[in-house]
């Protein structure tokens, strides 16, 4: 079944891409992440994190006001901690793939695009420090490892001008859990600003 799934929407992307105008750009700014750990009942949620995204943006338009943007993005997310007076911080180094529907309306001299769609991204590398020391991320589907798989979903607002150059705030709220462990739960979020430019214009 998740192959059909699968195969019925790479169909799908196939075919819009291979009728729409597709344009190419980059995308890069800064995000603020955070991790949110449930155990026993108790919710622990780490402080943020300043991290960056950076990469390739697709645009096919479907219509006039429709498009379907995928990303291709390196992603750095994780969170802050303060725990029985000990302080500790986990980032992760995503590559991050969103597929979004943008849809935009004219205003002014540009448009105001608004976008929504799923992410999935795979952790590279990680690291946890506390203090001046520090240790890599051990990935794996043991209890006491992490998975390197995350997905969620990416909302966003921005504005383009006609030449291609736009401003974008998001919102990345993470639905997978990223612990093995049956006693608890992690997951990451993250929201942000990136400019990005669209070759030939918008």
């Amino acid at each position: 079944m998740k192959k059909l799934l699968y195969s019925v929407i790479a169909l799908a992307i196939s075919s819009t891409f291979a009728t729409a105008q597709v344009r190419v750009g980059v995308t890069g700014g800064l995000q603020v992440a955070s991790q949110q750990i449930k155990v026993q009942g108790i919710t622990i949620t780490g402080s943020n994190l300043v991290g960056f995204q950076a990469g390739l943006l697709l645009d096919a338009a479907v219509s006039e006001n429709l498009s379907i943007r995928p990303q291709v993005l390196y992603s750095v997310k994780g969170g802050k901690y303060n725990i029985g007076g000990n302080s500790f911080t986990t980032t992760f180094n995503y590559i991050e793939l969103p597929i979004q529907a943008v849809y935009g309306f004219p205003l002014s001299s540009g448009r105001v695009a608004l976008g929504a769609g799923p992410y999935v991204a795979y952790a590279l590398n990680g690291k946890d420090k506390a203090g001046s020391v520090s240790q890599p991320v051990d990935f794996g589907s043991g209890e006491d490892q992490i998975k390197r798989i995350d997905y969620g979903l990416r909302l966003s607002a921005g504005y383009e001008l006609s030449s291609g150059l736009g401003i974008t705030a998001y919102y990345a709220p993470g639905l997978a859990n990223f612990v093995n462990t049956a006693q608890g739960t992690a997951k990451n979020s993250a929201f942000g600003l990136s400019l990005s430019y669209l070759f030939g214009g918008v």
